[in-house]
């Protein structure tokens, strides 16, 4: 997975606690400590073991805690791939071109493995499919990352899920009601 997930997940952590409790999780988890960098690549299994620990530390259960650090991450991923999203676009636009701006993100990210994402746009509302090959899906951070992303554009807009692979679905679904 992308450096980015991992510093995002740390630092959404620390933010959140400190730097002594991060460690706690590193140590919990199983991992040795690590310097995530944004550019580089890392195991899966590190975001699993992770989410895992810090959802049985937390009080909240990890879909939950993917979702917001979904949210946490939105943004950065906004900055990091800025060059193909234009600023000036609405929630409307992004849905719209959402296909073109994720293929041309895959197209520069070749060395790593991305879930399949498309967009449509219906009258009042857009629909977002999401489909991984991992054997963890992070549904809860697509979400996550979905609501983070459209709110960059149109903060009165809502993320409802309407599918899901954990519940049995074939891809998830979301719904994005524009306001």
């Amino acid at each position: 997975m992308h450096g980015l997930v991992h510093k995002t997940l740390k630092e959404y952590v620390v933010d959140r606690t400190d730097d002594e409790t991060w460690d706690t999780i590193v140590d919990r988890a199983g991992l040795e400590p690590t310097l995530y960098l944004p550019v580089s690549y890392y195991d899966d299994a590190e975001i699993d073991a992770i989410l895992e620990t810090l959802s049985e530390m937390a009080t909240q259960d990890r879909r939950a805690i993917e979702r917001d650090v979904g949210r946490t991450l939105a943004p950065e991923l906004l900055s990091t791939f800025s060059a193909h999203v234009s600023r000036d676009w609405e929630a409307s636009d992004l849905l719209a071109e959402l296909d073109d701006v994720y293929g041309d993100i895959e197209t520069a990210t070749d060395d790593a493995s991305l879930p399949a994402i498309s967009s449509r746009l219906e009258s009042d509302h857009g629909v977002v499919t999401y489909e991984t090959h991992r054997d963890t899906t992070y549904c809860g951070m697509a979400h996550g990352i979905l609501e983070g992303v459209v709110a960059a554009f149109d903060g009165d807009t809502t993320v409802t899920e309407t599918a899901c692979v954990d519940d049995g679905a074939d891809m998830c679904r979301f719904r994005v009601d524009l306001e």
